[in-house]
């Protein structure tokens, strides 16, 4: 990449006092015409976020770190991974920027993040409640990777390279072509695919009774979690769903049934809707 050598030079002059701001045009239009696409979106996106200086002394590193991008977390000081120019950076801008999970959830012990994509929330989650246990569950293997390399720092986060469905089985990617956050899945009866649990799988694999917080964001596959949960939903003390019934129609109506005898307190966050104080109405 001939572009890195020149950032750093015009970086190198413009910190020494040598080059005048002005120049910044001249660097833009040399960028622009050297760097991929997705570089150039995420140079871009940075700079709106974290300033000019940060977003190329970013960019620089992204080049030598084989093409991943380091930005911050701002609850801990830390950095986090995601790709440059994917949604990735849509899902960042969701979660600390606007704050969808920045919630009154009290101090939960046990969290599961199903459909936790790149582990964003997993980490958010992590820093907020430090004291918790957090099972990331993400069943695409390019995004569970990222998940890996995000939360491999938290020794309280537990990923899972596996979906969430209504029982133990097996899943395969229905729609291979799209934007990594909306990676749809159905059963595979070979036995063959990814590996599926339930929730019920879960809490006995951990020895609990409880969850305190359950998040899911599974494209639609909450349909099928949702007409089995009779078993499991009054040991859930807060949750945390997005309804995808653009793409699965029945994913409201799953919700309302599942929660049916129940008093509980319901409020929405960003794309989610948030149920919470699960109480089980008297017969």
């Amino acid at each position: 990449y001939p572009i890195k050598y020149e950032i750093k030079l015009y970086c190198h002059r413009h910190l020494a006092g040598c080059e005048p701001l002005g120049n910044a045009r001249m660097l833009k239009a040399v960028v622009k015409k050297m760097v991929r696409q997705d570089h150039w979106l995420f140079l871009g996106w940075s700079k709106d976020r974290f300033g000019f200086a940060s977003a190329i002394v970013g960019f620089i590193k992204m080049l030598f770190n084989q093409g991943i991008g380091r930005v911050p977390n701002p609850l801990n000081g830390g950095t986090v991974f995601i790709r440059p120019g994917t949604t990735d950076q849509d899902v960042y801008d969701e979660i600390f920027f606007g704050k969808e999970y920045d919630l009154d959830l009290g101090n939960p012990h046990f969290i599961v993040d199903a459909g936790a994509h790149i582990g964003l929330s997993s980490v958010y989650f992590a820093c907020k409640y430090p004291n918790a246990t957090i099972v990331a569950l993400e069943p695409e293997k390019s995004n569970y990777e990222m998940l890996v390399r995000n939360t491999r720092r938290f020794a309280n986060i537990k990923p899972m390279c596996a979906g969430l469905w209504s029982r133990k089985a097996h899943l395969r990617i229905q729609n291979q072509n799209v934007e990594t956050w909306s990676f749809r899945v159905v059963e595979d009866v070979s036995g063959q695919g990814i590996p599926a649990v339930g929730i019920a799988d879960v809490m006995a694999e951990h020895g609990i009774t409880h969850i305190d917080v359950l998040k899911i964001d599974i494209e639609g596959s909450e349909v099928e979690v949702l007409r089995h949960s009779a078993s499991w939903i009054g040991a859930i003390g807060a949750l945390i769903i997005e309804l995808h019934d653009r793409f699965q129609p029945g994913c409201t109506e799953a919700l309302e049934n599942a929660v049916r005898g129940y008093q509980y307190d319901k409020s929405h966050s960003g794309e989610s809707d948030v149920i919470t104080n699960l109480r089980k109405v008297a017969a």
